[in-house]
């Protein structure tokens, strides 16, 4: 991130031991669907799972073999391994680079030819559920076993959900939350309270309905609702009356879609049409302050510290229909993992509990990347940012780390078929071309379809 942010908070990181590079790509899917899984993904019952070997580090030289995206424009993840091999000095990395767009192809590719990594970052839930269904990752489940240092209570359950069948193949890394994003000053000058947890849709309809105004290209709407299917089913993931693979509760969509599509009759979200038509994003919107509030993942915390704004901003939790105000998290995680050919398990695992853990977080935090670990200085580090950023809020480390942290799309070897179904039927119930009850009919029957395989 920009120097001047680093400046600010490097009296925070410094009293945690941590002197942190950061800026470049911030390797997030920014909340649109993931592609859909290979067709030669084994779609049967996961593979007997292996477990990494538990032998201790030797404490000899040795090289380890490190599978990951966009390293060289991505400066924390630079950082951060130099602060590891500070830490192990006999531990050297070699670092195996694919591009984004074609990761999870590659990767599985790769692992499919047994090529010997020892360290495979993933890009999601669903690409890493379908390693496991084809075996080529380890299970991890004696190495947390063995280990009394590790606590997988710092990561608010994100352990636990990425288990399949009951063993673990992965620590999480990164974790985004959904939030409500808002300008403050938007606010200010109509007179209008902010948005505050625990808002209802019908609340959040009408509080967009009091910040609409203005006409053509000076018209500001009171929401944005992003044209990616999660940004209608998040509201209601959040409160896990949505369930991404369970298509029982897909009928708790119905009301959320109803609500939307009213504000959108109204004209006070931007049309769906007309965002995945036209070359508007969210950001430049949100910058050129023409939308009062936005629902996005925290990657939106570090577009705003690197592109300063000349307006204060605020983030709240979702609106929903059960009340829940900042309980739950909803958002996508970053696992990594042991592959199943690796030659140094046991220097891996030091590695992945490392990056994934304080030290690794606190260097995340330092550039405006949200940690999947909860605990230590990362809090504070969030919370320093208003020393140098003026319109960042004081309490952001409030919603960046909640009681429970709910995955977004849980672990499912289909969950890039599921996730193509869901995209389809949002656009024809965006577009009016069905209504919600059909649109959600359709997914329900369309999804056990793929689930029935």
């Amino acid at each position: 991130m920009k120097k001047k942010l680093i400046a600010g908070i490097m009296a925070v990181v410094l009293a945690a031991g941590l002197l942190a590079g950061c800026g470049g790509n911030s390797s997030s899917s920014e909340s649109a669907p993931p592609a859909a899984e290979e067709e030669a993904v084994n779609q049967g019952a996961p593979a007997e799972p292996q477990q990494a070997d538990t032998t201790e580090a030797t404490g000899e030289d040795v090289t380890i073999k490190v599978a990951i995206w966009d390293y060289s424009s991505t400066e924390y993840y630079k950082t951060m391994f130099d602060a590891f091999r500070e830490t192990y000095p006999n531990i050297a990395i070699e670092i195996v680079e694919f591009t984004s767009d074609e990761y999870d192809t590659v990767i599985t590719t790769q692992l499919g030819g047994h090529q010997d990594f020892d360290v495979v970052f993933m890009k999601g839930t669903p690409s890493l559920a379908a390693l496991i269904n084809q075996g080529h990752v380890y299970a991890l489940d004696d190495l947390l076993a063995g280990d009394e240092s590790f606590d997988a209570d710092a990561y608010a359950g994100l352990v636990d959900a990425l288990s399949l069948e009951g063993h673990t193949y992965a620590l999480p890394f990164r974790y985004d939350n959904n939030l409500l994003f808002y300008n403050k000053k938007l606010f200010d000058d109509a007179g209008v309270a902010y948005p505050k947890d625990g808002m209802s849709m019908e609340e959040y309809h009408a509080l967009a309905k009091q910040m609409t105004s203005g006409e053509g290209n000076d018209k500001v709407y009171g929401a944005l609702v992003a044209q990616w299917v999660g940004n209608a089913y998040m509201y209601a993931a959040r409160t896990e009356e949505f369930v991404f693979d369970d298509p029982t509760t897909y009928e708790a969509l119905i009301p959320y879609y109803n609500e939307i599509l009213a504000m959108q009759d109204e004209g006070i979200i931007y049309d769906y049409g007309m965002l995945k038509t036209s070359n508007l994003h969210y950001t430049g919107i949100f910058y050129k302050q023409q939308t009062a509030m936005l629902q996005m993942g925290t990657w939106f915390v570090n577009n705003l510290f690197e592109n300063v704004q000349d307006f204060e901003w605020g983030v709240c939790s979702m609106p929903n229909n059960v009340g829940m105000g900042n309980e739950n998290c909803i958002g996508g995680v970053t696992p990594v993992s042991i592959g199943a050919y690796a030659k140094h398990p046991a220097e891996a695992w030091q590695f992945i509990k490392y990056v994934c853990g304080e030290e690794g977080a606190k260097t995340l935090a330092s550039c405006g990347v949200i940690p999947a670990y909860s605990l230590g200085a990362v809090g504070e580090i969030f919370d320093a940012a208003p020393q140098t950023y003026a319109g960042a809020p004081e309490n952001l480390s409030k919603y960046l780390s909640c009681e429970k942290k709910v995955i977004e799309q849980p672990m499912n070897a289909k969950g890039g078929e599921i996730a193509t179904v869901l995209e389809e039927e949002n656009s024809a119930i965006m577009t009016k071309s069905v209504t919600p009850e059909e649109g959600v009919l359709n997914m329900i029957d369309r999804v056990n379809a793929i689930l029935e395989e």
